[in-house]
C-alpha cells in the first residue's frame, strides 16, 4: 500500500511477468474467477485483471470485468498514469478511465454517471489517491523490499473513496490445499477499509462508514521473483469470509 516507509535500496527482477489466477468461494461455493497478469520492474509497472462470476452467482448476476492499470516506479512508490475499466454486471454495463494530472485521478470518462447512484467525491480529497489494482501493484512492491506491509493508501474506483491501513501480521505456514497450488511461508497483511466519500444515496452513511476488514498472504511464487497474493480473506458481514485462493500460476501472454 502507499507508504512512508524508507524502502530498502534492493530491486526487483528485470522482468518479473506472472500469470495468476484465482478462485474466490463463499461457504465453500466458488462464485467468482480472477485472472491477474503483473508486469513489475524498477521503472514501470502494467497490471491488467480479468474477472467473471461463476455457478449460482452467474446464473443471478452474470458479471465480467476487465480492468488495467499503468504506470511508473520511482524509487519507494508508484506513479500512476492510468487506469481502465470495462463490464457488464446484471445487464448493465461499466466503463471507467482515470488519469492522473497533477498526482491526483481525474474521470475521463464513467458508465453508469456516479451520481446515478452515488454522492459527489470531492475533487479535493482526491490527492494522492490511486486505483485498487495499482494499490496491489504497490503492496507487492513494497513487500518484496522490506518483507513488511505497514502503510496506508486512499483508493478510488471513479464513483467511491476509501482509505486502506495496513499492517504487518506476521509470517505464517499455509498448508497444502487442494484449492491452491501454493504452500508454505507467506507474509500476512491485514488491512481495514473505510468509505469516506462516494456514499450511496438513500443509505445511512454511518453504516457504509463502518470498517471493512481483510487479509492478504503474500510470497515469491518464484525462486527470486517479487511477493505476490497467494491468498486473500474478506469479510462479508453475515454471510462469512470470502476467500480467494490461487489455483494456477503461469507467464503473461
Amino acid at each position: 500500500m502507499r507508504t512512508a516507509l524508507l524502502l530498502l535500496c534492493l530491486t526487483l527482477p528485470a522482468d518479473a511477468a506472472t500469470l495468476l489466477h484465482y478462485t474466490a468461494r463463499l461457504r465453500g461455493i466458488a462464485f467468482f474467477d480472477v485472472n491477474y497478469c503483473l508486469r513489475l520492474d524498477a521503472k514501470s509497472y502494467d497490471a491488467a485483471l480479468n474477472a467473471r462470476t461463476l455457478g449460482l452467482a452467474d446464473f443471478l448476476v452474470h458479471g465480467r470485468v476487465e480492468g488495467r492499470a499503468q504506470g511508473a516506479v520511482a524509487g519507494n512508490t508508484l506513479v500512476p498514469h492510468g487506469y481502465t475499466e470495462h463490464g457488464r454486471i446484471s445487464g448493465e454495463e461499466y466503463d471507467l478511465a482515470l488519469a492522473y494530472p497533477a498526482g491526483a485521478p481525474a474521470v475521463g470518462r464513467i458508465t453508469p454517471p456516479a451520481e446515478k447512484y452515488r454522492q459527489p467525491v470531492p475533487p479535493s480529497s482526491l490527492a494522492g489517491a490511486v486505483d485498487g489494482m495499482t494499490a496491489i501493484a504497490l503492496e507487492t512492491l513494497v513487500v518484496t523490499r522490506t518483507h513488511a506491509c505497514q502503510g496506508s493508501a486512499l483508493v478510488f474506483d471513479g464513483r467511491q473513496l476509501r482509505r486502506l491501513t495496513t499492517h504487518t501480521a506476521g509470517q505464517e505456514t499455509l498448508a497444502p490445499d487442494r484449492r491452491s497450488v501454493f504452500s508454505g511461508q507467506a507474509l500476512r497483511c491485514d488491512t481495514e477499509s473505510v468509505m469516506l466519500a462516494g456514499f450511496l444515496k438513500n443509505q445511512s452513511e454511518a453504516r457504509q462508514a463502518r470498517p471493512h476488514f481483510s487479509k492478504a498472504w503474500l510470497a515469491a511464487v518464484a525462486v527470486g521473483g517479487p511477493a505476490l497474493p497467494v491468498r486473500f480473506a474478506f469479510d462479508a458481514d453475515f454471510l462469512g469470509d470470502i476467500l480467494v485462493d490461487l489455483d494456477k500460476v503461469s507467464d503473461c501472454g
